[in-house]
């Protein structure tokens, strides 16, 4: 395949805008299926073919993950919002990918990857990780609840009736008495 000067050029714009943000793997520098095709020119569909036939015949199909795992495959949301395939590789196999392909895609790649450990990566236990996860996800549900609570009094109500207004009475009139003691 030739590298076209398009390829350089969407390469350098990611290098300088920060447009496609470093994607991590255990902690360390990765590169998703995605960077690779948009860096490389090639279709997303091709390189993902490309990187599973790579790992079958290396033999890391099928093989339990641990936290060192050097792939994983996952997937991500398209411009229609549909989650489409995509992996993400450590170091040593996307140099591994990428060996298959011409010499100035090689450099490429080569060039991304020391500009990802140029990045001040350092590696995050997977214990910090989940506490981090926990505690984003907790900020994330209290907004929600608050915004839920914030909709829920925009509501127009519907009248009470005669009964839903005497039991709403009676249950303020047990409160009162339960604060006073009696």
């Amino acid at each position: 395949m030739n590298i076209t000067n398009n390829a350089v050029t969407i390469f350098e714009s990611i290098s300088k805008a920060g447009a496609n943000s470093p994607t991590t793997l255990n902690g360390l520098p990765g590169m998703s299926s995605l960077e690779i095709a948009e860096i490389t020119g090639k279709r997303h569909d091709r390189v993902l073919k490309d990187a599973r036939k790579m790992l079958e015949e290396l033999g890391l199909t099928g093989v339990v993950k641990t936290d060192a795992s050097s792939f994983v495959e996952t997937s991500y949301q398209n411009r229609q919002n549909k989650a489409q395939p995509m992996v993400i590789l450590d170091k040593e196999l996307t140099f591994t990918l990428i060996t298959g392909y011409s010499v100035k895609l090689r450099n490429l790649i080569v060039k991304r990857w020391l500009e990802l450990e140029g990045l001040g990566f350092e590696r995050v236990s997977v214990q910090a990780s989940v506490v981090h996860l926990i505690e984003c996800e907790k900020d994330v549900r209290r907004d929600a609840f608050h915004d839920l609570r914030k909709a829920s009094k925009r509501i127009p109500r519907r009248p009470l009736s005669p009964e839903e207004k005497e039991t709403q009475r009676l249950c303020r009139l047990a409160r009162r008495n339960a604060q006073r003691g009696l």
